[in-house]
């Protein structure tokens, strides 16, 4: 399911996304229901990152804020809620909220950790340092926050993805993009955005991201480039606002 879930949400088909998420939770509810309990982290894992990336995905920093916190038997399955209240915390302008998620994100990497599963640890240490950053983003420590950000997206750009999941809940290098850009650091952000196209082509936030730094860089012709393919992957009758604006700069080139 959350590869269907991350299918829509690239499409803009913000709607069938949630569709699939509300099938996640009654399965999940289910399954609560009847005590049945697999002992494999398939199931928690998907509901656990389908929450994180409808809110994320979709920039609802105040909606991931508000996610209920998921308890399992595996800490990387818990992080992925955790990471994305923290992230939306951060950038809700609620910093207090940000550290206590982010303190949790550490508490979770050494538990991993001290379990000698040295991969898991990797993952949620990525996604610790992409929250540090926002969190420092909040409070005003921006070179501190480049830097953690930076940090996170090499980090990531080091490790193998596993199949369980379609990729990251928020690319990190995106995330970096997302920061330059809010920075009026255009240029700089492009490059981050191309980077992270490289590895994962299809993604909806960094192909506005790209179209969105070209075009403040005065790119327009690569602006364009990025907006084309954007509203040739979304899906007609999308209404994310990212796809509406891409739909506007195209018809007006």
């Amino acid at each position: 399911l959350d590869y269907l879930v991350y299918g829509y949400l690239q499409r803009g088909e913000d709607a069938e996304a949630l569709r699939v998420l509300g099938d996640g939770r009654r399965i999940v509810a289910d399954m609560a229901a009847r005590k049945y309990d697999s002992g494999r982290h398939t199931a928690p894992y998907s509901i656990s990152a389908m929450e994180a990336r409808y809110a994320l995905e979709r920039g609802r920093w105040s909606e991931a804020t508000a996610l209920d916190p998921i308890t399992s038997r595996f800490p990387y399955v818990d992080a992925h809620v955790v990471f994305a209240r923290a992230v939306g915390a951060a950038r809700a302008g609620r910093p207090a909220q940000a550290k206590a998620d982010v303190d949790r994100l550490v508490a979770l990497r050494d538990t991993l950790a001290q379990a000698k599963n040295d991969y898991w640890a990797e993952q949620v240490e990525i996604q610790r340092r992409a929250a540090a950053g926002w969190l420092a983003r909040a409070e005003g420590r921006t070179d501190e926050a480049i830097a953690l950000l930076r940090g996170a997206a090499e980090l990531e750009d080091s490790t193998e993805k596993r199949s369980v999941s379609p990729g990251p809940i928020l690319a990190a290098r995106e995330q970096l993009g997302d920061l330059l850009l809010e920075l009026k650091q255009p240029a700089a952000a492009l490059g981050e955005y191309e980077a992270s196209l490289k590895t994962a082509p299809a993604r909806l936030r960094s192909l506005y991201g790209a179209g969105k730094a070209a075009e403040l860089a005065g790119d327009r012709e690569k602006a364009a480039g990025y907006y084309t393919r954007l509203v040739a992957m979304t899906a007609p009758a999308s209404d994310r606002a990212e796809v509406k604006e891409a739909r506007a700069f195209v018809s007006r080139k």
